[in-house]
C-alpha cells in the first residue's frame, strides 16, 4: 500500500490497512449522528497535525505539573463551569472515573454503583480492590430505558447507606446515553446525610452548560466530582475530555496525584489543544449555538409528524429532565426492531446513528450537525414511517426477557477476588449455577450484563441467548463459550 497525500523525499509503501480504510470514509458520504461531536467536519484548527505534536518542550508547560500556559487554559475551564478546579484529560473520560474513584475510594472501602454505569466504573472496583454495592433505576416498561430514581430507589439507596458504612462514595451516570437527567439535587441530599461523596459520569453533558435549553449540569447541581467527555457532544477529538472538582470535599492535589499516575506521562499537546478549543467555541460562538438549539427544535418539531416511529421526549419519562440533543427514537408501536431501524437508515441513506436496541435507535447530535443533515434525516425517517405497520414484530414478542438493567445477579465474589481463580470456557448452556469469570456486556452502551464474580442464573442465560440471536454486541463471549471460574 502507498500512502496518498503525505509530502517525503519518497513514498513510502506499507501495508496499512488502518491508515488506507480512514481514506476510504470520506468517499462513502456517511452522515454521523454519532460521536466524536466534529463530526468528521474540519474545525480550522491543525491544519498540518505535525506542527502541533510536541511533548513537554521549554516554555510549553506540563500537563502534570501546570503552571504557565496549562494553568492558564484550566484556570479558563473554571470561570466557564465554575468549578473548583478543572482538569483537561487525554485518555478519555475512562481517566476521569479512575481518578475519581480512587480520590474517595481506597482498598478496603465500598462504592455504591447505579447498574447502568459505564464499564469504567467497573473497573476501577476491580483495579482498586473496592467492594461493590448495586442500585438499580427505574425503567420505563414502554420505551425499555432508564428514566431516573423513584421514591423506590430512594429507599434503596439510602438502605444500603445505612448497611454499610464503608461506603465512601455513590456514582451514577447523567446524562444517561439515552438523555435521561437523574436528579443530582436529591441524590446529593442523601449522600450529604451519610456522609458520602456524590460521583457524576457526566460524559454525555459537556454541552449542557452552554444553553439553557439543555439541563441543568451536574456541576451546578451539588455533585462533588464530575466527569464529561469533550469528544461526545463537543467539537473536539475522540479521547478528549474533563474532570472537574465541584466542591472543597475531595482534596484538588489528591486528584491530582492519581491523574499523574493513571493518565500518559506523554499528554498529547494535540488532545488538549481540541479540548480547549471545543470548550471556547461554545463559550464564544453564543450565534452558532442558538442555531445549533434552533435546528433542534425545528427538527423535534417535525418528528412529531410521523405515525409510527416515535422520538422520545421529556413527557414520555419519569425523570427529572431530558437532554434534547438525543435523538432517540422509539418503535415499540412497529413492525420493526430498532436495530432494523438503524441499518435501513445506514444502508439505505448513509445515515449512521450511535446505537440500537430491540425497542430503540440512539442518534447523537452537535453543534457541528448542519441543517441540511437533519432535514436528510427527518425525509429518511418520514420515508420508512410511511413502510410501517403498528404491530410487534416476533423480535420483541418475548414477554420474559427483561431489561439488562434491571437483573442484579447475586454476588459471590468482589471482581478482583477472581484473579485467585482458574478461569475456564464452558458452553452458554451448561453455564447455570457457575460464576462469572469475565465481563458479559453489550457494547454499545458498555453496561454488563455481569460482571466477574457473579452467579449466573437461568435469567442470564435466556437473556444472551436473546441478545446474541436478535443481533446485538455481546462483548465477553467467544462464540457461545462463556468464561467461568473453576472453584
Amino acid at each position: 500500500m502507498i500512502y496518498k497525500n503525505m509530502t517525503f523525499e519518497r513514498m513510502i509503501v506499507l501495508d496499512a490497512p488502518v491508515y488506507n480504510k480512514l481514506c476510504d470514509l470520506k468517499k462513502e458520504n456517511r452522515i454521523p449522528f454519532h460521536m466524536p461531536g466534529h463530526k468528521r467536519k474540519k474545525q480550522n484548527i491543525f491544519e498540518n497535525v505535525w506542527d502541533f505534536d510536541i511533548t513537554e518542550i521549554a516554555g510549553y508547560d506540563n500537563l502534570h505539573h501546570p503552571e504557565g500556559i496549562i494553568r492558564d487554559s484550566m484556570n479558563g475551564l473554571k470561570k466557564i463551569y465554575q468549578t473548583k478546579e478543572s482538569w483537561y484529560l487525554v485518555n478519555g473520560s475512562t481517566t476521569g472515573i479512575l481518578a475519581s474513584i480512587s480520590s474517595c475510594c481506597g482498598p478496603g472501602d465500598a462504592i455504591l454503583v447505579s447498574r447502568n454505569c459505564h464499564k469504567s466504573v467497573y473497573n476501577a472496583i476491580r483495579l482498586f480492590h473496592l467492594q461493590a454495592y448495586y442500585f438499580s433505576c427505574s425503567i420505563s416498561e414502554k420505551y425499555d430505558i432508564v428514566q431516573g430514581i423513584q421514591a423506590e430507589q430512594e429507599e434503596e439507596i439510602k438502605s444500603v447507606l445505612q448497611s454499610h458504612d464503608n461506603i465512601k462514595a455513590i456514582i451514577l451516570p447523567s446524562p444517561t446515553y439515552e438523555g435521561v437527567i437523574m436528579d443530582i439535587g436529591k441524590i446529593k441530599s442523601i449522600t450529604e446525610e451519610y456522609d458520602v461523596k456524590l460521583i457524576v459520569d457526566e460524559a454525555h453533558g459537556a454541552h449542557l452548560m452552554f444553553h439553557e435549553y439543555f439541563p441543568k449540569s451536574a456541576v451546578k447541581c451539588g455533585a462533588d466530582l464530575v466527569v464529561q467527555s469533550t469528544h461526545k457532544t463537543l467539537p473536539a477529538l475522540t479521547q478528549t475530555a474533563l474532570l472537574h472538582l465541584c466542591s472543597n470535599r475531595v482534596s484538588a492535589q489528591k486528584i491530582s496525584d492519581r491523574l499523574s499516575i493513571l493518565e500518559s506521562s506523554s499528554p498529547s499537546y494535540i488532545l488538549m489543544a481540541s479540548a480547549e478549543y471545543a470548550v471556547q467555541y461554545m463559550d464564544e460562538n453564543v450565534d452558532i449555538v442558538e442555531k445549533y438549539v434552533d435546528n433542534l427544535k425545528e427538527f423535534r418539531s417535525e418528528c412529531r409528524r410521523l405515525r409510527h416511529l416515535h422520538l422520545i421526549e421529556k413527557e414520555d419519562l419519569m425523570c427529572k429532565d431530558y437532554d434534547n440533543s438525543k435523538l432517540v427514537f422509539s418503535v415499540k408501536d412497529t413492525n420493526i426492531n430498532g436495530i432494523e431501524l438503524f441499518q435501513l437508515l445506514f444502508q439505505k441513506n448513509h445515515i449512521e446513528f450511535e446505537m440500537a436496541d430491540r425497542s430503540n435507535c440512539v442518534g447523537m447530535t452537535s453543534v457541528s450537525d448542519r441543517k441540511e443533515d437533519y432535514d436528510i434525516l427527518f425525509h429518511a425517517l418520514k420515508k420508512i414511517d410511511d413502510t410501517l405497520c403498528g404491530e410487534y414484530s416476533d423480535f420483541k414478542s418475548r414477554t420474559d426477557i427483561k431489561n439488562y438493567m434491571e437483573y442484579i445477579p447475586e454476588k459471590i465474589l468482589e471482581s478482583w477476588e477472581c484473579s485467585e481463580f482458574m478461569k475456564i470456557e464452558c458452553n452458554l448452556e451448561e453455564a447455570e449455577g457457575k460464576i462469572s469469570g469475565d465481563y458479559v456486556m453489550l457494547y454499545p452502551p458498555g453496561i454488563p450484563l455481569l460482571v466477574p464474580g457473579e452467579k449466573i442464573v437461568k435469567e442470564i442465560v435466556e437473556n444472551i441467548r436473546y441478545y446474541i440471536y436478535n443481533g446485538y454486541n455481546v462483548y465477553g463471549l467467544s462464540g457461545e463459550k462463556i468464561i467461568v471460574l473453576e472453584l
